[in-house]
């Protein structure tokens, strides 16, 4: 047990020791920040795209694309806020907050309209071709696009689009919306429907309500407190993956170094082979640890300052850490994950022990690597059809089981699947970390390497 102590203690300190740990730490919400601002800043960033309008109808048609415009800015806000509505409840001040926000966004947009006072192409040709440029607030720029409208319902509209950019679409599918709706709307009012009629049927929408089987009257309505715990169970999923990941290729890297340093063949001398691989995974399983504690610490913190900030607007800060915190989530993740990180851990230790540089190792972890992401895709899978088939099916899987069944605990999976996964899962675990043993045994002693696993699955050929 000494000796075990010993090997977890170094390989703990040799990663807490350093500034480099802690700065990773540091990183990460660093990184999350970025996931979520950078594609606003790169939305915010993107240049405004100047263009005219050329209406050879006299002014009917340029109308109808100003209204048209208008009426999607309206649609769009609408549809983000029914969204958000989804997942934080129906709070009018979060609603009256979102909109100023999406209209601030969306309001402005990416194309502005301009008025060159030009109406031939062949004088708005040069600024196309940005042979010549436009003077906007006293700076300049190009001409993005001219569009010349003519036509009308009844005869047929037309639209010329002209423009040198051949990959931003976005001004053109607008126009052709807005005129499409405008059309669609003048023909029902001249066969006679009335502008009121009309109105009175876009406003129609159906009130849905959700509610859940179990309970009956008032109390059947779901609530939003109900609907976290599934996005929790994904979350917490990937989360899992992640960490586990990160961890194992800790390993991995470390047995490739110290066996290229000769350090591992000191350690046998002083030492079992099952000691020193138990003493690494317990080392770095505390490593995890620390990562965890960190990580929840810092949300902690931070769901103070939103809980603080939001108090008024009703935020679910509350819930969602309810739900994170739920013991029917929280202890068959730990459980989970202390399965998961022995299985992968151990096969990571084996397959260092056998390479003696990271180039040796790539080909057997091209495999391994391939069954870990397998779980990622049917995650997503479960977020959405938690009873389909496939997923059900991968539930079996025991190397995919930690992370699939962390996603379905939620939805309730039956007692044969909770608990014969599990099982399935621990035999494996069992069956997986012993003859991962015997490999780091061999390959500690160099009496195997990678060429010696490929020749376990090269069978009919002669050695």
């Amino acid at each position: 047990m000494r000796n075990i102590y010993l090997i977890a203690r170094r390989e703990f300190l040799s990663y807490v020791a350093t500034w480099g740990f802690w700065l990773s730490l540091a990183s990460v919400p660093l990184f999350m920040g970025l996931g979520f601002g950078l594609p606003m800043l790169i939305e915010n960033s993107q240049p405004t795209r100047h263009y005219v309008i050329v209406d050879e109808s006299g002014g009917q048609l340029e109308q109808a694309l100003v209204d048209g415009f208008t009426r999607a800015q309206e649609q769009q806000i609408a549809e983000i806020q029914e969204a958000v509505t989804e997942m934080v409840g129906d709070n009018p001040q979060v609603q009256q907050a979102m909109a100023r926000g999406m209209m601030q966004q969306i309001g402005d947009g990416r194309y502005q309209r301009i008025d060159l006072g030009l109406t031939d192409l062949e004088a708005l040709r040069p600024y196309l071709l940005e042979e010549q440029a436009i003077e906007i607030d006293g700076e300049e720029a190009s001409l993005f696009a001219a569009v010349f409208l003519r036509g009308s319902v009844e005869n047929g509209i037309e639209v010329d689009y002209w423009s040198k950019n051949r990959t931003d679409s976005g001004l053109r599918s607008s126009i052709s919306r807005a005129l499409e709706d405008y059309m669609q709307e003048a023909h029902l009012l001249s066969g006679g429907v009335s502008p009121g009629l009309l109105q009175a049927a876009e406003a129609l929408e159906p009130e849905v309500r959700e509610l859940n089987p179990e309970r009956s009257g008032a109390d059947a309505t779901v609530t939003d407190a109900e609907r976290i715990p599934f996005i929790m169970g994904v979350a917490v999923a990937f989360a899992l993956w992640i960490i586990i990941f990160s961890v194992v290729n800790m390993l991995l890297t470390a047995m490739i170094e110290e066996k290229g340093n000769k350090v591992l063949e000191m350690m046998m001398s002083a030492t079992r082979h099952y000691e020193i691989l138990t003493g690494k995974l317990l080392g770095v399983a505390c490593v995890s640890a620390t990562l965890l504690v960190f990580w929840m610490g810092l949300a902690l913190g931070g769901a103070t300052l939103v809980q603080q900030a939001a108090a008024s607007a009703d935020i679910p800060v509350a819930e969602i850490f309810s739900a994170l915190l739920d013991p029917g989530l929280l202890l068959p993740a730990l459980g989970y994950f202390v399965i998961g990180y022995l299985m992968y851990g151990a096969v990571f230790l084996a397959v260092g022990s056998l390479c003696d540089t990271i180039q040796d190792a790539q080909t057997l972890m091209s495999p391994i690597m391939l069954i870990m992401m397998v779980p990622l895709f049917l995650v997503m899978i479960s977020a959405d059809s938690p009873d389909s088939p496939i997923v059900a099916i991968a539930s079996w899987v025991p190397v995919w089981t930690p992370f699939i069944m962390l996603a379905r605990l939620p939805h309730d999976p039956t007692t044969i699947e909770l608990f014969g996964t599990t099982a399935l899962m621990l035999v494996t675990a069992i069956g997986v970390i012993w003859g991962a043993g015997a490999v780091f045994r061999l390959g500690s002693l160099n009496q195997a390497n990678q060429e010696t696993i490929k020749g376990w699955f090269s069978f009919g050929k002669k050695s």
